[in-house]
């Protein structure tokens, strides 16, 4: 025991604080009432009396806040009612004031490891609030079948059962409703709302016409301490009836046997010949389908095979018929046709050609572009000079699709001009712009900047 104002530890006879001086009289007669309410709790909880339990519990955690075994007591009393959050808050809690030795940290690791009952729970939570939904919007039927989900994934949640029983009480189907209540109290003996509910019931049956008064069966009295039945009527002997009546009720009870007890077996055996022979079947069907698969995946790989052989085939012809173009553009070159030289070379896939084939093909399309970009300005520019806008526009573009600082801008100026008159403005005023931006403070610039502010005007 510690002292509770300066947690220095106490002897079991000091009635004083030796380090502070505080009487622990008082402190101690709690800490007993405490225990005493905890201890009650205890016998309450062992006869399932799990109302009684958690209200001594949590007196005595009123009285004793640290008193561990009443609150992991109390956690018990709740996971046993169907209330698992509630336990885990005092088992949380319990481990808070003492993390070490404590058996709270099991009963957590139990259901916070376990992410199938942590999902049971939530589950539980949220089906049994949209049953309290639908009872407030006047749903019953809606509720019913919500708490019988429920209940299935948590028997022993007592609030399901007394709602439940609310709801069959309301629907005046008494018998369910007092099946409900006593799964309640199989859980909870005591609790209070469960035995409001069955009083309930019973005041209702007695008000009932006939209600709380059984038929009489018989004419009964006393002999001596005995009590004597007599039943009503008397006996008749009527043998022959009675023989016939037996013998026909013999026959029914017979057919009745046979029918239930002799024809479900023969049925039974039938189904279970007609069972072997469908497993048979479908072994012999799953050893087919085997083969077929085994065929088929060899049908896809000789498929797969003869396809890649193809195109290996075509990659080689493929490569040949490059190799062809590019000493084509080589012959059109040295003959001069450098123009038709270049368009050869468009037409290689360097992808197809190996490393000596693209190093030839780099080569000739070096000594192609230079000399086939002379002939193109020098036709491009001549024929702009000759008013054949569309000539020049053609050959022009060829060049700045590669290089658009050819001639140090003449190209690219004598293109947007030649843009310009074939009447294509908005291509014209895209080319004055990049000659403003590749070569400003240049001639060519000043002039291409004036040409735009004159489009500008005219659009305005």
């Amino acid at each position: 025991m510690r002292c509770f104002m300066c947690n220095e530890p106490l002897e079991e006879e000091d009635a004083v604080c030796m380090n502070c001086g505080a009487d622990q009289r008082l402190y101690r007669r709690i800490l007993r009432l405490s225990n005493s309410y905890y201890n009650a709790g205890l016998a309450k909880a062992r006869v399932r009396d799990m109302t009684g339990a958690a209200s001594c519990l949590l007196q005595s955690l009123k009285l004793n806040k640290r008193n561990i075994q009443a609150r992991n007591l109390l956690g018990l009393v709740y996971y046993e009612t169907g209330e698992t959050v509630q336990a885990l808050c005092e088992w949380v809690i319990s481990t808070n004031y003492q993390p070490k030795k404590n058996i709270a940290n099991a009963y957590l690791n139990e259901v916070q490891t376990n992410n199938t009952k942590l999902d049971l729970v939530d589950q539980t939570i949220k089906k049994f609030n949209q049953a309290l939904l639908y009872c407030r919007q006047g749903s019953e039927d809606l509720a019913v079948i919500q708490l019988k989900k429920v209940l299935s994934m948590s028997p022993k949640l007592v609030k399901g059962h007394q709602l439940l029983a609310l709801l069959y009480m309301k629907g005046e189907e008494y018998g369910k409703a007092k099946k409900e209540l006593r799964r309640a109290q199989m859980i909870d003996t005591n609790n209070t709302l469960t035995l409001n509910y069955m009083k309930e019931i019973i005041s209702v049956e007695k008000m009932r016409p006939g209600g709380g008064k059984r038929g009489s069966d018989g004419i009964s009295y006393q002999s001596g301490n005995e009590l004597i039945i007599q039943p009503n009527g008397s006996y008749r002997d009527n043998s022959p009836l009675y023989t016939v009546l037996n013998i026909f009720i013999g026959l029914v009870v017979g057919v009745a046997l046979m029918w239930f007890l002799v024809l479900p077996a023969r049925t039974q055996a039938i189904k279970s010949e007609l069972n072997d022979t469908t497993v048979e079947l479908g072994d012999q069907i799953a050893a087919r389908t085997a083969t077929i698969d085994t065929l088929e995946q060899q049908v896809e790989s000789l498929q797969a095979q003869l396809e890649e052989a193809q195109q290996s085939t075509e990659d080689q012809e493929s490569g040949v018929q490059m190799y062809d173009l590019l000493l084509q553009a080589q012959e059109q070159s040295g003959q001069g046709d450098n123009v038709q030289a270049r368009e050869t070379l468009s037409q290689v896939n360097q992808t197809l050609l190996s490393d000596r084939g693209r190093a030839l093909y780099n080569e000739i399309a070096a000594a192609v572009n230079e000399e086939a970009f002379q002939e193109l300005f020098r036709t491009g520019t001549a024929a702009f000079d000759d008013g054949d806008y569309e000539t020049a526009v053609s050959d022009l573009s060829q060049i700045l699709e590669v290089d658009e600082s050819y001639e140090d801008g003449e190209a690219l100026y004598t293109y947007a001009r030649a843009l310009q008159e074939s009447g294509d403005t908005d291509a014209a005023v895209q080319a004055y712009e990049r000659v403003t931006e590749l070569f400003a403070g240049s001639g060519y610039a000043t002039e291409a900047q004036r040409y735009l502010d004159d489009l500008q005007q005219e659009t305005e």
